[in-house]
C-alpha cells in the first residue's frame, strides 16, 4: 500500500488557486486580462532566449519582403497547402518565402519551385521572425508569442475563431484568420498582402511588442520566483 504524503497545502489550493503565479503569457493573448487579479497573477511576457543552439538565418540579398509559413512541429502534413501557398507567393516581385514543411512531407510533393521560395524541414522560426515581414501560421502558444514579441504580422489558418489566439489578436488587429479548408492561393495572397500593407496592423503590432517587452520575458520570471523563496 503507497504511504500517504501530508502536503503543506491542499491539492487543489495548490494547483487551482495558488497564493502567487508567474503567466508564462502575455496579456495580450489572454483574453479578458482585466478580469485577472494581478495581486496573485503577474504576466511575464514571451520567455524565449537567444537560441543561438538553433542556428542562424539571413535574408537574402534583394528581398523586399520575407514571409514564414511554419504551421509547427505537428500539425505539418499539408502538402496541398504548401502547394497554395508555392502559387499564391512564388515569383512574387520582391518576395522571398521560407516554407518549413516539417518531416512528414517530402519537398517533391510540391513540384518544380520557384527561385524565391525556400524549402526547409525545420527553420530557426524565431531568427527568421525577427526579419520577417509575414508569418503564416497554426496559431499555436509558441508561435503566437513569437510573432507578437517579434512584432510580425500573422495569418492564423488552423485554428477556429473561437480561439483565444485568433480571437485576441484578430481583435487588435494584428492577425486575420481563414479557415484552412477555405483556403486558395487567391485568397491566401490577397489576404497577406492586405496585413502588411495595412499601416494600423504595422502600429498595433509594434504597441503589443512594446507592451510584452515591459512585462520582463525570463529575467522577471526568475525574480518573481526567487522573490518567493524561503529566506
Amino acid at each position: 500500500m503507497a504511504r500517504r504524503t501530508r502536503h503543506r497545502h491542499p491539492p487543489d489550493r495548490f494547483v487551482a488557486r495558488p497564493r502567487r503565479a508567474v503567466v508564462l503569457i502575455p496579456r495580450a493573448l489572454q483574453p479578458q486580462a482585466d478580469r485577472v487579479d494581478e495581486s496573485v497573477y503577474t504576466f511575464v511576457g514571451a520567455c524565449q532566449g537567444e537560441r543561438a543552439d538553433q542556428g542562424t538565418w539571413e535574408r537574402p540579398a534583394g528581398a523586399e519582403k520575407v514571409l514564414l509559413v511554419s504551421l509547427g512541429s505537428a500539425f505539418t502534413k499539408q502538402p496541398g497547402f504548401y502547394r497554395a501557398c508555392v502559387e499564391a507567393f512564388g515569383d512574387l516581385p520582391g518576395w522571398h518565402v521560407v516554407l518549413q514543411i516539417g518531416k512528414f512531407v517530402d519537398p517533391a510533393e510540391l513540384g518544380a519551385l520557384p527561385e524565391n521560395v525556400e524549402v526547409r524541414s525545420w527553420v530557426p522560426q524565431l531568427a527568421i521572425l525577427r526579419q520577417a515581414d509575414a508569418f503564416v501560421t497554426h496559431a499555436g502558444a509558441g508561435g503566437s508569442q513569437e510573432g507578437l514579441a517579434t512584432a510580425t504580422p500573422w495569418w492564423p489558418c488552423r485554428w477556429p475563431p473561437t480561439s483565444s489566439a485568433t480571437r485576441t489578436c484578430s481583435g487588435p488587429g494584428v492577425a486575420r484568420h481563414l479557415p484552412l479548408e477555405e483556403v486558395t492561393p487567391e485568397r491566401l495572397r490577397e489576404s497577406v498582402l492586405a496585413l502588411v500593407d495595412d499601416p494600423e496592423v504595422a502600429r498595433r503590432a509594434r504597441e503589443i511588442q512594446e507592451s510584452m517587452a515591459r512585462e520582463g520575458g525570463t529575467r522577471h520570471a526568475a525574480d518573481l520566483i526567487e522573490a518567493e523563496l524561503p529566506g
